[in-house]
């Protein structure tokens, strides 16, 4: 592929900031693509590969009938769906291998949802006025390699230090591409599996890294702090892995009662039985809530078991009805998956405070969970109980066991 960068950007307010970008990621040899997702005026100076009146057609409206409406959100859905629907065709093409985006709040709303619809691993740039300050980035970035660059000053004209800014962007998106074609042309083959872990599982996950990679695995882990885990799901999807080690289910867990660390999206859980992947499954860290500083918590809370993690975050408890929903949740997802799933519960423990002497230990709850989990499993699915803590070796032993036992079932992870 001819090193190529798509551009987006809203040319009715940034075209002569546009053009200079252009022209500095040209002066380095790649070749652009310009797509315009401007609606108020047409450009004067420079011709985009990609039209206003393609992009709104491609969201599912002519030009015109958009403008019409006179209503704002309406325009920057439409121009943001068609701008990706269109970007999502061209890179199928393989007409671009790195895109960038340069804007205000509009222009980033529209730019990232484009970026987050491309594959991991797509260099993706976005120049942006927010990239700074109290805004949440999550919604720019997603569950994917973004990378946010500070515009400092306003995307209005040019001057000495704009014009600095945009060459950084030029060469940091000239660079990102070349590697990528690079490192594209070399083929990267192996056997990768995707890990779940955290923080209280931290000595079990790393031990079974350390085995599976001895036995010639690629593990790839994943922190379950709400993102983690759906970027984990999104990789799976994109066929990035050959196997899943889904030993910390706490982003469930912290979705069902509300916490902190709650997956994001609600397809936690699901990628790996859609995609037919062998899975090995632990309840890992589901047993407590992530919450706030300590002094935040609910009178009913305070009454819980807790644990104070930092002075940010506290781990609270989970009720045994609470853990009977979490385990009801696990199962159904379980229940759909297509390909072949395992399920180990170490019956000491899950997670480094859910141990006998420790601050979250209740062996209640625990085997409520696990009585529940039990019932509402398929009796297909082979499940084991494991007289051992969930970062023992003694644990985590078998989940490495089981995990090469079904692959060789399958004929061998490749």
């Amino acid at each position: 592929m001819e090193p190529t960068v798509l551009i987006i950007a809203t040319l009715d307010t940034k075209e002569t900031e546009t053009a200079y970008l252009q022209e500095q990621i040209e002066a380095l040899g790649l070749r652009t693509l310009l797509m315009d997702t401007g609606i108020l005026a047409a450009p004067q100076q420079i011709q985009p590969t990609v039209t206003r009146e393609e992009v709104a057609r491609a969201g599912g409206m002519e030009l015109e009938a958009l403008l019409a409406t006179g209503n704002k959100g309406k325009c920057i859905e439409t121009m943001l769906n068609g701008a990706r629907n269109v970007a999502q065709r061209l890179f199928a093409a393989g007409e671009f291998a790195g895109v960038i985006g340069i804007g205000g709040a509009q222009g980033t709303n529209i730019a990232t949802a484009v970026m987050q619809a491309l594959p991991f691993g797509v260099p993706k740039l976005m120049v942006s006025t927010i990239a700074c300050g109290t805004a949440t980035f999550g919604p720019f970035v997603g569950t994917k390699d973004v990378t946010m660059m500070h515009s400092v000053v306003d995307v209005q004209g040019l001057n000495t230090l704009s014009t600095r800014v945009l060459q950084n962007a030029a060469a940091a998106i000239s660079g990102m591409v070349r590697s990528y074609l690079g490192e594209a042309k070399g083929g990267k083959q192996g056997r990768t599996l995707a890990l779940s872990m955290l923080g209280t599982t931290t000595p079990g996950a790393l031990r079974a890294k350390a085995l599976l990679e001895a036995e010639g695995y690629e593990v790839v882990p994943f922190h379950q702090n709400g993102t983690g885990g759906i970027a984990m799901e999104d990789l799976i999807r994109e066929g990035f892995f050959h196997g899943v080690l889904d030993i910390n289910l706490h982003e469930l867990a912290d979705r069902v009662v509300g916490g902190l660390h709650g997956a994001m999206r609600s397809y936690r859980l699901e990628s790996a039985g859609q995609a037919g992947l062998p899975q090995v499954i632990a309840p890992g860290s589901v047993c407590y809530s992530v919450q706030g500083p300590v002094d935040t918590l609910s009178p009913e809370m305070k009454k819980r078991k807790y644990i104070v993690h930092n002075p940010t975050l506290t781990l609270v408890r989970l009720t045994p009805d609470e853990l009977r929903v979490v385990a009801e949740v696990i199962a159904d997802k379980l229940n759909q998956a297509q390909g072949p799933v395992q399920v180990l519960l170490p019956l000491q423990g899950f997670s480094y405070p859910n141990r006998e002497g420790e601050g979250l230990w209740d062996p209640e709850g625990n085997a409520a969970f696990i009585k529940t989990l039990k019932e509402k499993l398929n009796p297909a699915i082979p499940v084991e109980e494991v007289n051992a803590h969930i970062n023992d070796a003694a644990f985590i032993d078998r989940v490495v066991a089981c995990f090469l036992k079904m692959s060789a079932n399958l004929g061998g992870v490749s």
